[in-house]
């Protein structure tokens, strides 16, 4: 008898080491698809950038040739609205790949990832996670990645996706939400793009 519940024992040991390595097998696969999915569309999106970019340039110079003869007052309108133009270009372009993006398998475990980084980095009870509607289904999940207890609320602040994470009590918020990500890069982008109006 005792020999049965021993190999009962073995077996479901067995059974749960397999399965565990098993699991770390796949949760290794996901993010090694994760992280060339995110490469890909990385390049895609800075060589369309690039070529967008050169196109521009060219044209604003062409642009700027042929309007020597206007005021200069004239001219720098003329330039903010091109360059307003091709920035408002590039950036719906990239909220396009964004929304792209949190339709992909790849955006659960993307958001699972930054609220691990978060939950290392600030760990606050009696928090808020705000999500966007369609990012209700992640709540369980992002929650037990946090590592504490959070209200969930659903936020009208988010309408590409990531989350918010916000403490009343200390008034801190952590905005890990795609649309200030996107918001963020455009002065980043006025300051690198080469396309400072002087």
């Amino acid at each position: 008898m005792e020999k049965k519940e021993q190999v009962f024992l073995y077996m479901k040991e067995e059974i749960e080491r397999l399965a565990s390595l098993e699991e770390e097998k796949i949760l290794a696969e996901a993010k090694e698809l994760e992280a060339e999915a995110y490469q890909q569309i990385k390049a895609e999106a800075k060589k369309d950038a690039d070529a967008l970019l050169a196109k521009e340039l060219v044209e604003i110079s062409s642009n700027a040739s042929v309007e020597a003869s206007l005021s200069q007052e004239e001219k720098t309108k003329k330039l903010v609205e091109t360059r307003e133009a091709y920035v408002t270009k590039i950036f719906k372009e990239a909220k396009n790949r964004l929304n792209e993006f949190v339709n992909s398998e790849g955006y659960k475990m993307y958001l699972i990832k930054h609220m691990e980084k978060i939950s290392s980095l600030y760990q606050m009870s009696d928090s808020i996670l705000k999500l966007r509607q369609n990012d209700t289904k992640y709540a369980d999940d992002l929650v037990k990645a946090y590592g504490i207890d959070l209200t969930v609320e659903v936020s009208d602040e988010i309408k590409i996706g990531g989350f918010i994470i916000e403490n009343k009590a200390t008034n801190v918020v952590v905005d890990e939400s795609l649309d200030t990500a996107l918001e963020n890069q455009k002065e980043w982008f006025y300051k690198t793009s080469g396309l400072m109006i002087k």
